[in-house]
């Protein structure tokens, strides 16, 4: 970054879509496991007072865990990995049109 202007490269998107998967991958076993805890807790206190609020809540915290990971990466079109290599392949795309526009013929 120089002069208030900043410079990302296509591989600097691609790394960063790179590492957004990884998290996402990364999130998959402790997710998996919190939300077999909390539906274990709701299935427990089932006969409770309190039961049906903690079947509620592990039904939509499960839900809303699962999109997280997936808004993150992985393979859902509309992930940030999936932008960013989107994006990083129309800089590239434009910055291929470019040099050719001013290549001598």
């Amino acid at each position: 970054m120089s002069n208030g202007s900043i410079s990302v490269t296509p591989e600097d998107l691609r790394r960063a879509a790179a590492a957004a998967d990884a998290i996402s991958h990364d999130l998959q076993d402790p997710i998996a496991t919190a939300k077999r805890d909390i539906e274990a807790a709701g299935t427990a206190m089932k006969t409770w007072y309190i039961g049906p609020d903690m079947e509620r809540v592990a039904h939509d915290w499960g839900m809303a865990l699962d999109e997280l990971r997936q808004r993150i990466g992985g393979g859902n079109p509309d992930s940030a990995a999936s932008r960013l290599r989107r994006t990083a392949d129309g800089h590239q795309f434009n910055e291929d049109a470019t040099a050719q526009s001013f290549q001598v013929r």
